[in-house]
């Protein structure tokens, strides 16, 4: 139980008391109070399960309001937490599209130590977790009405809460006893594109009994459109830098800038259903040639899927229009770098900055959350209290493309369905029906040159040319829509009362109580049955002239072909499903595809997850003697039991052997774990109005855990309060704290995955790394991985004829899964805080907390590119990273392109070897200023807070193979050094409150500073970090009667937006939808 009580404070010293023990980041503004002594609203004091008087609260907390929640601009309560400094870098709902099975979810982040090691309370009890195997509590979920403040502890404080408090808690305190009724009603925009949101809440209670029982009642409803990222108008426009100059690796600067910032930028490289490059190559420049830059070459037509032969190019590559194909036009600027990712200005192709990303940037969502509960003073001396809670939420939104490679040659038999040769890759031929006939003519009248090397001096001679009647066919394809829906339960019951005086032991309260949440998802993906799309865009004529699919025209005289599809192998005659079914597909061009044919291609998958949560806690305080005059030795003591389980199924059994183009993979078994904890605190009064100042305080805390699976773990806290006048305070915590790996992390099943890998082996790779130690690490550790297999290749020249030039096609499949080994996470954390309040000026206090919190053990997963670099970017092979990949030796001779050294599996999951270390300092100014009261002049009050963040040090230890090694985060993007938020209200009147608020953030390096010295004209220099960045809000409310509240704001009054040169890539930091309103009221009948 977390103990409350009741103080007497004198105005000039309630504005410090709140400060000292709850800094409030937003303000509401309120009535004017009498010079007299006032009774404070009893409050909860986060952080401590001891009762004491809030000045004396040992660790530094902030504090949100009800009514700022609900005056904010922001849609939702992660919004407007985000906006808070400490919580920057939680996730938003715009940060879970694209993710599976997340959509919509919000997840606070303290820290910017992810959401796992932030704890979420709600009412100082636990909260069932809402992702699949984790603790993190979508804080969406709490009834916004129901919230009477947000109480944010940030430091470590497992052993008070327990584990998972590594960054800190966030409290969720909601109101008690209420009686009325409150509706409360919102519309606002959400994108200054249109895209709108609406909630109506309705909180209603009742008192009986003589006030002994309250019951009260909550339902909402919320429904927020869904954004597409081309509903964003900066990045519709297509701004970014493009590449105007190439260098070498060797001698990167030649006083000609490499990019500049263009608008209209256009990607070629895939568009939606499809452009078609012809076969072609590259001259070598002289070596001479400060553009010198090494390309692959195009060696070979007898392996025509190699990828270096279909360099976008003008004259090369076709684009669609209607049923016809003509050449592209490359618009007014190509980019002079890149080859396959080409970007050009104006013209045809995709705007990068939309087909890029992900297709939605805010999930469609439409919640309903009910809660009832009960509170009943069974004796003046024991209360029962009871609550229920159901959250009913469907989020849809895209998730992009699938894609593809379609491979158009002669160069394989026509006897036979056309191989797959790879989950993204495929074959057809110039006999395509749907071939248009122009572009026909033009593959098989192809032909590329044939270079010899480049001298010292002179480009490469023309040898000859060769016969290349092959292209490449690069596109988006189908649509791969995600539908979740959610349901959130959750029970509270218990009792709690004071225990009067027990022998020592003073004014004991007491709480036991029993906590049960459950969290079920439904999921949907849709996406692309791999084998079916293989044989659908696979169509010719058949004898009739009628277009069918070649698995069709095959075996319609009785013949067999080759099932495609791994999951099932043999062969297929015309009554097998997929040929029987088939129906031709037209993949060239945008809209030339028929609804039939894309059904048939379909494939989809679902699945239903489950986490459950039980949890009993039982807690005592009370109060010993007072030995010497400081006041009563306070102690707490408390046992939990509590119980964590998940479990999910159905994507195995609804993909059955389907092969496709979408996240399958096993069921993900029941797993649970308990742990028993007890915990204790003490306080300890050191002196009150002495000599040596007005107050001091030592107090300590300890839990003890017993985990199923992990084992036990004892983590303590350490806290000193010393106020020397009551002017001044200092406050000092150290706090150890340790993180259970989550369900998910330990016991997820292996599910296939897809990555865009950059093979770093590759030769042009290779030569392209700036760093010479690490360039000819790769070098020799490559030729040393080679050698394994038996092979040889040049990993010095990418233009000889034995260079490793890697053919991935879109894409590599490979696993995530979990790992029972893990153990917990162990951290610890010092705070030293200093708070001012100062008689000179009545109503100002300022706080300055600084905070250190370092992570051991830190459970992080290797991502298959980080340990592809990590296996040869050492002095030797590393071969912990190399063992989770897999290359092949040989070549599929079924397989028209060189397989050889390949990576075709690879496994992505979490180990126990990273470090985090964070530093830095919160400060904090409040100040009220009244016209009446200071000047004699009654023109209103007005009420200003400063928060903010000065980020010191935030290091990431990812380097498994040099634990010393680290990425240091401070100043980069997501982690300003400096960010405040400014708010100022004023009240010119008793029913009218005009509020500003500004939000600051520091420019943030793109690229650092001293990578930028080694090629001083690789961008304008103004392009290298994002530049100061600043958002203004405007908020009024108007009270029109006691019972009628109108509100309104303006979200980015001036339309900040993040800079231009960022690119495709959305920050959420920088607010990414522009300007937008909201109107809102408050109307409270009885």
């Amino acid at each position: 139980m977390l103990s409350t009580r009741k103080y007497l404070f004198g105005t000039t010293i309630l504005a410090g008391v709140l400060t000292l023990s709850a800094p409030a980041f937003a303000q509401s503004t309120q009535p004017a109070q009498d010079e007299e002594s006032v009774q404070v609203e009893e409050v909860i004091v986060t952080g401590s399960r001891i009762r004491r008087d809030p000045t004396t609260a040992p660790t530094p907390l902030i504090q949100v309001t009800r009514e700022t929640l609900l005056t904010t601009g922001q849609n939702t309560v992660i919004d407007y937490l985000a906006t808070i400094p400490a919580l920057s870098n939680s996730q938003v709902p715009s940060d879970t599209v694209g993710s599976l099975n997340a959509g919509g979810l919000s997840l606070p982040n303290l820290r910017s130590l992810g959401s796992g090691r932030t704890l979420t309370l709600v009412d100082g009890r636990r909260h069932v977790g809402s992702p699949q195997g984790s603790l993190a509590v979508d804080v969406d979920t709490i009834p916004r009405l129901l919230i009477e403040s947000v109480e944010i502890v940030t430091g470590g404080a497992s052993s008070v809460y327990g584990a998972d408090a590594v960054s800190g808690v966030l409290n969720f305190v909601l109101r008690k006893d209420f009686e009325g009724l409150e509706i409360d009603g919102r519309w606002a925009q959400i994108n200054d594109g249109g895209q709108d949101a609406q909630r109506i809440s309705v909180l209603a209670g009742k008192n009986l009994f003589d006030d002994r029982l309250n019951l009260y009642a909550f339902g909402e409803y919320e429904k927020l459109d869904e954004v597409l990222s081309g509903d964003i108008d900066w990045l519709a426009e297509g701004w970014g830098l493009v590449g105007r100059d190439a260098d070498p690796s060797a001698t990167p600067y030649d006083g000609v800038r490499d990019a500049e910032l263009y608008r209209d930028r256009r990607g070629l490289q895939l568009l939606r259903w499809g452009q078609v490059t012809l076969a072609n190559n590259y001259q070598p420049s002289a070596l001479n040639n400060p553009n010198n830059v090494p390309l692959a070459s195009c060696n070979s037509t007898a392996n025509f899927t190699t990828g270096s032969c279909f360099s976008v190019a003008p004259g090369q590559t076709y684009v669609f229009s209607g049923t016809t194909a003509r050449t592209a036009n490359f618009g007014d600027w190509v980019a002079l770098t890149g080859t396959n990712r080409t970007v050009n200005v104006g013209g045809d192709g995709e705007n990068p900055n939309t087909i890029f990303n992900v297709d939605s940037t805010l999930p469609q969502s439409e919640s309903a959350r009910f809660q009832v509960g009960a509170n009943f003073a069974i004796t003046p001396d024991i209360n029962l209290y009871a609550e229920a809670k159901y959250v009913d939420e469907t989020t849809d939104l895209a998730t992009g493309y699938s894609f593809g490679d379609i491979y158009i040659g002669d160069l394989t038999p026509r006897t036979n369905s056309q191989q797959i040769l790879s989950t993204s890759a495929y074959i057809t031929q110039t006999d395509n029906a749907f071939l248009p006939t122009n572009l026909r003519d033009a593959i098989l009248a192809n032909r590329v040159t044939i270079y010899g090397p480049a001298t010292a001096t002179a480009p490469g001679a023309v040898i000859g040319t060769a016969a290349a009647p092959f292209a490449r066919y690069s596109a988006w394809l189908v649509d791969r829509p995600q539908h979740n829906e959610r349901q959130l339960q959750r029970y509270v019951l218990g009792l709690n009362g004071n225990a009067g005086d027990i022998s020592i032991f003073k004014n004991v309260d007491w709480d036991i109580g029993y906590t049960y949440g459950r969290a079920d998802n439904h999921n949907e993906e849709n996406g692309l049955d791999i084998a079916r799309f293989s044989y659908a865009m696979d169509a010719v004529r058949n004898s009739a002239g009628q277009i069918v699919c070649r698995v069709q025209a095959l075996t319609a005289g009785g013949g067999t072909v080759t099932n495609r599809n791994p999951n099932v192998g043999g062969t297929m005659t015309s009554a097998s499903p997929d040929v029987a079914q088939c129906v031709p597909l037209n993949v060239f061009g945008l809209g030339n595809q028929s609804q039939a044919a894309l059904d048939y291609v379909h494939a989809g998958l679902q699945f239903d997850q489950k986490n459950e949560q039980h949890d009993a806690l039982a807690s005592v305080a009370a109060q010993l003697w007072d030995f010497w005059g400081a006041g009563p030795i306070g102690i707490a003591l408390g046992a939990e039991y509590r119980k964590e389980s998940t479990e999910g199924g159905g994507r195995s059994a609804s993909l059955g052997t389907t092969y496709a183009q979408l996240n399958g993979g096993a069921d993900f078994l029941a797993a649970e774990y308990d742990v028993n904890e007890f915990f204790g605190e003490l306080s300890v009064p050191l002196f009150r109005d002495t000599w040596l100042g007005d107050y001091a305080e030592l107090s300590g805390s300890y839990r003890t855990s017993d985990f199923s699976n992990f084992g036990k773990s004892d983590v303590y806290g350490v806290n000193l309060v010393y106020r020397p006048t009551e002017e001044l305070a200092f406050k000092t915590s150290l706090n150890t704290s340790v993180r259970a790996p989550s369900l998910g992390e330990a016991y997820a099943p292996f599910t296939q995955t897809f990555l865009l890998f950059t093979d770093p082996c590759a030769t042009a790779n290779i030569q392209a790394v700036t760093d010479t130690t690490i360039r000819n690490n790769r070098v020799a550790n490559c030729a040393t991985l080679a050698a394994q297999f038996g092979l040889t290749f040049n990993f010095v020249d990418p233009t000889a004829t034995n260079a490793y030039r890697p053919d991935y096609g879109s894409s590599v499949a490979g696993r995530n899964g979990g790992n029972p080994l893990l153990k917990p996470e162990e951290s610890e954390s010092f705070t030293f805080s200093t708070v001012i309040t100062p008689n000179f000026a009545p109503n100002l206090s300022i706080v300055l907390d600084y905070y250190e919190i370092q992570i051991d053990n830190v459970i992080a997963a290797v991502s298959a590119g980080t340990a592809a670099n990590n296996c040869v970017s050492g002095p030797t092979l590393n071969n912990n990273a190399c063992a989770t990949l897999t290359r092949t030796g040989v070549n599929d001779p079924v397989t028209p392109r060189d397989d050889r050294f390949l990576l075709v599996d690879f496994i992505q999951s979490s180990i126990n070897y990273a470090k985090r270390n964070v530093r830095g300092l919160d400060f904090t100014a409040n100040y009220r200023f009244d016209t009446d009261e200071m000047l004699g002049h009654n023109w209103g009050v007005f009420n200003y807070a400063l928060n903010g963040s000065w980020l010191i040090e935030q290091k990431n230890f990812n380097n498994i193979d040099n634990p010393a090694d680290f990425t240091a985060l401070e100043s980069t993007l997501f982690y300003p050094k400096v960010r405040l938020t400014s708010q100022l209200n004023y009240r010119p009147i008793e029913s009218l409150t005009l509020g500003w608020t500004m939000d600051w953030q520091t420019a943030q390096d793109i690229v650092l500073p001293r990578n930028f010295i080694a090629n001083a004209d690789s961008r304008d220099p103004a392009y290298l970090n994002s530049g100061n960045f600043t958002r203004h809000d405007f908020s009024a409310s108007y009270k029109v009667r006691d019972d009628l509240t109108v509100r309104a704001a303006v979200t980015n009054a001036f339309d900040a937006e993040q800079a231009r040169w960022l690119g495709a890539t959305l920050y959420s930091n920088f607010d990414p939808y522009g300007r937008r309103f909201s109107v809102s009221l408050n109307y409270r009948p009885w």
